[in-house]
C-alpha cells in the first residue's frame, strides 16, 4: 500500500536542512555586513562638511537600505532554538547531587537509525496519538502531551525520523492536509530539541516557556507557522522526487505495476477505496478497517474487500477458512 521509503536517507536529509538553511542565512549577513563596512568607511571620506554632496547622499541612501533588509531578517528570523530563548539570570544551588537528564546530542550516520525499529515498535500508539493532535490545532493539548510524554517523544531522534517519515509517506499517497498537520507537529519535538542542545539543558524544560512564548506572541507564532510551510514546501518537492526515484528503480527491475495474488496493482487499488478504509489501511488499524467495512452495504463491501485481497492490500487469515466475500 506504501512506497517503500528509504528512512535512513530521510533521516539524514531532516539533519541536513537545518543547518543549510542557517548557513545560507549566515553567508547573506556576512554579506551585507561586508558591503555595509565598506560602504560606511567610503562615506567617513567626506566628514560632516560632505554629507551633501551627491555621492555622499548615494552612499548614505546605499547604508540606509542595507540596514534596512538587516533589521528585516532579524524582525522575520524564523523560530529556532537561538532565537526562541535566553537566559535571564544564573544562580548556583549546593545540593546533593541527582541525575540530570543530559541535553540532546546530535547524532550522525548509524547512530540515527540505531533501535529505531525497536522504538516505533514500543510507542507507535503514542506517536500516533501525538499526530492525531495536530488536526485539532490546540496548542495546549500539544504541549501538556508533550510534557507528560516528554521522555519518549523528546528524547533521542527516533520520534523526530518517525514524523519525518510520516510526512513524507502522506505527501507520496495524497494525503496533503494531512502531510502538513504533521509537519507543525514535526517542528514541534524538533525545534524543542534544538532548544535543549543550544541551552545545555534537557529538552522537556523547554516545553514550557517556548509554549508560552508561542501563545503569547504574534510574532512568534507567524515566525513558527512560517517555518512549518517551509517545511512542508521541501516535503512536497522532496515526494516528486522519491516517486520518480521509486518509479525507475522499479522500472529497471520490470516492477513498474506490481500487482498482488490475483493480478491487481495494490496502488491503483487503493485509490479506488472509500475514504475511511484508505485512512484504515494507511494507520495499520485493522478496527477501523473493520468499522469502515460494516458502513458499506454488502454488495460494496463485497466489492472493495475482494480487491483488497487480489491485490495484496488485504491477506485474510487461512485458519479461518474462506472469508464470507468470498463464499
Amino acid at each position: 500500500m506504501h512506497p517503500n521509503i528509504d528512512k535512513a536517507s530521510w533521516i539524514r536529509y531532516k539533519h541536513r536542512e537545518q543547518a543549510d538553511k542557517d548557513e545560507d542565512e549566515d553567508k547573506k549577513r556576512a554579506r551585507l555586513g561586508t558591503q555595509l563596512e565598506k560602504l560606511n568607511k567610503e562615506l567617513r571620506v567626506f566628514g560632516e562638511a560632505g554629507k551633501e554632496h551627491t555621492k555622499a547622499k548615494k552612499l548614505q541612501k546605499e547604508i540606509d537600505g542595507i540596514e534596512a533588509e538587516l533589521a528585516e531578517m532579524d524582525k522575520n528570523r524564523k523560530w529556532n532554538a537561538n532565537s526562541m530563548c535566553k537566559t535571564a539570570e544564573t544562580k548556583t544551588v549546593v545540593s546533593e547531587p541527582v541525575d540530570t537528564p543530559a541535553p540532546e546530542p546530535r547524532l550522525q550516520g548509524e547512530a540515527v537509525a540505531a533501535g529505531y525499529c525497536e522504538f516505533v515498535e514500543d510507542h507507535e500508539e503514542l506517536l500516533e496519538k501525538y499526530i492525531d493532535l495536530g488536526a485539532e490545532e490546540d496548542l495546549e493539548k500539544v504541549q501538556n502531551f508533550l510534557r507528560e510524554h516528554g521522555s519518549v517523544l523528546l528524547q533521542g531522534e527516533h520520534a523526530e525520523s518517525y514524523l519525518l517519515l510520516d510526512c513524507l509517506e502522506k505527501e507520496m499517497n495524497g494525503f496533503h492536509q494531512e502531510m502538513r498537520q504533521s509537519c507543525r507537529q514535526f517542528q514541534f519535538i524538533s525545534q524543542l530539541r534544538e532548544f535543549s542542545r543550544a541551552s545545555g539543558r534537557p529538552a522537556r524544560d523547554s516545553v514550557n516557556p517556548i509554549f508560552k512564548r508561542i501563545m503569547d506572541s504574534e510574532v512568534t507564532f507567524e515566525a513558527f507557522e512560517d517555518t512549518v510551510n517551509q517545511f512542508a514546501s521541501r516535503i512536497e518537492k522532496r515526494a516528486v522526487v522519491k516517486k520518480k526515484e521509486m518509479d525507475e528503480e522499479m522500472a529497471r527491475e520490470g516492477q513498474v505495476n506490481p500487482e498482488g495474488p490475483g493480478g491487481l496493482s495494490p496502488m491503483e487499488v487503493f485509490e479506488t477505496l472509500p475514504k475511511e478504509m484508505q485512512e484504515a489501511f494507511r494507520t495499520k488499524d485493522a478496527q477501523r478497517l473493520q468499522r469502515a467495512v460494516e458502513s458499506l452495504s454488502d454488495e460494496d463491501a463485497k466489492y472493495h474487500l475482494r480487491r483488497c485481497e487480489d491485490s495484496g492490500l488485504w491477506v485474510p487469515s487461512k485458519e479461518a477458512g474462506p472469508p464470507p466475500y468470498r463464499q
